[in-house]
């Protein structure tokens, strides 16, 4: 099936959305981003997206390494050049397929259009790209991609970073009420969480994989259920790893700052234990079964609604996470790719 998507691709709008790791010296050398940006290419070339949003690079690792990319894809990212300032949050196109017609870029902050802002006790600075495409095979179909990648570490910075990326694309559609709406990126949470709900409460958005799994006889999707698997490779989607994600994802949703990845000693675990002691009063056992029972713990999603008209609509028809390995890692986290049929009322 995985195979007949392929060669129907081109009849399909291909998205993907992938966390390439930031350029930092890694335990395992292997896992260096020189030895990682060939993988990371060819996964590239092997699914072709018309659309791949990518987050966390800096500014000079992600030109060093648009520079082995196709030539057709054309990029979009911080119109702030210091590499050191903010993680890139760039859009890459097909400019074979879509034509640029509108952009911008804000810093999810109280004080958006302030360079290097960040608020709420966020790690690190967070910022949203936004572009605005024309399908060149019918100049009638316009497209609002939004990019972007939430803290790793507040959660109440994620939820206010969620707010103002839902008010930014709610302006968007009031000013271009016929074109379709994508939201892709790393947003540090998983299905059910409050960052989650604040993303797709009232059908403000929907969730591709969400829509995919209902519409199963129209939309295939493979039974993966995490992306960030922190180099630890496909075995983070056994049944025991599932079970330290629904813990930690758990804490991680009511403020627990944890660490970004394995401990490696015992302190570290000790320090772990402690906090799950002091914040165990604020976890709901049934919301912690809901999330065990759901097997999704994606904190990289495509999320995308219809034209306000109503005269353009996607019609997901796959959806996957891609790139499963167990060793020789493209990234520390998988990427998403979707295929969407656009349709026109």
């Amino acid at each position: 099936m995985l195979q007949k998507y392929l060669f129907l691709k081109h009849d399909l709008l291909s998205i993907m959305t992938f966390n390439i790791r930031v350029d930092i010296v890694e335990h395992n050398p292997e896992n260096n981003f020189k030895k990682r940006i060939d993988r990371l290419t060819r996964i590239i070339e092997k699914w072709q997206p018309t659309i791949l949003c990518v987050q966390e690079p800096l500014t000079d690792q992600f030109q060093h390494w648009q520079f082995h990319l196709p030539s057709y894809y054309q990029s979009i990212g911080s119109p702030y050049s210091s590499s050191q300032l903010d993680f890139q949050v760039a859009i890459l196109y097909n400019n074979q397929i879509l034509k640029l017609l509108d952009q911008d870029y804000l810093w999810l902050s109280k004080t958006p259009r302030t360079v290097g802002s960040k608020d709420w006790n966020s790690h690190a600075i967070r910022t949203l790209n936004i572009a605005r495409f024309q399908l060149l095979s019918n100049e009638s179909i316009n497209l609002l991609v939004f990019n972007t990648h939430l803290d790793a570490k507040s959660e109440q910075a994620r939820q206010e970073q969620a707010k103002i990326v839902r008010s930014t694309i709610n302006e968007w559609q009031r000013k271009y009420p016929t074109d379709v709406v994508l939201l892709l990126g790393d947003f540090n949470s998983i299905p059910q969480q409050t960052t989650y709900n604040i993303l797709t409460s009232s059908d403000f958005l929907y969730d591709t994989w969400t829509i995919c799994k209902t519409h199963s006889s129209t939309c295939v999707s493979n039974t993966f259920s995490s992306t960030f698997h922190g180099w630890l490779g496909s075995i983070i989607n056994t049944y025991g790893l599932q079970l330290l994600q629904t813990i930690g994802f758990s804490y991680h949703g009511v403020g627990v700052i944890l660490p970004h990845g394995i401990p490696k000693n015992s302190s570290s675990y000790i320090d772990v234990l402690k906090k799950f002691t002091s914040y165990s009063h604020l976890i709901n056992p049934s919301e912690m079964i809901s999330i065990w029972s759901s097997h999704r713990f994606h904190v990289d999603w495509i999320l995308y609604q219809n034209s306000l008209d109503k005269t353009q609509y996607l019609q997901p028809k796959f959806i996957s996470v891609v790139d499963i390995r167990s060793q020789s890692y493209s990234s520390d986290h998988f990427p998403v790719i979707a295929l969407f049929q656009l349709k026109h009322k």
